[in-house]
């Protein structure tokens, strides 16, 4: 039977090896966890779905993940829904770039499982 309080995660990475870690971090704790490998389809999903989170990469093919962040925030449907973005890109002028654009949270890669687990409490009440 489904946990209908289950919080639902939406994840927008090209990289596959990343979706299935988070994939399977999620689940452990109990979340749903939906992804996305296209950035040109990441709004439009993230409308329909309305996740409860989405976890964002930055570096990205076509549109990076600071004009998907800066879409999901001026989209009505979207831009109440805490976005986290993750990257291997270790400057800070990225994070600072990453919460200009509307982000929630922000976790470089590699990622500790429990930064991960801790950011989505943070954010999820």
């Amino acid at each position: 039977m489904e946990n209908i309080s289950q919080k639902t995660i939406l994840v927008i990475d090209d990289e596959e090896a990343i979706v299935l870690l988070l994939e399977t971090i999620l689940g452990i704790y109990g979340y749903r966890c939906v992804s996305c490998s296209t950035p040109k389809e990441a709004v439009a999903m993230a409308r329909d779905l309305k996740p409860d989170l989405i976890i964002l990469d930055i570096a990205m093919p076509e549109i990076d993940g600071y004009e998907i962040c800066v879409s999901l925030k001026n989209t009505a449907a979207t831009k109440s829904i805490p976005v986290i973005m993750v990257t291997a890109l270790a400057l800070i002028q990225d994070k600072k770039k990453g919460f200009e654009c509307g982000a929630d949270g922000f976790i470089f890669k590699p990622f500790d499982p429990m930064v991960v687990i801790n950011e989505i409490e943070r954010l999820l009440p």
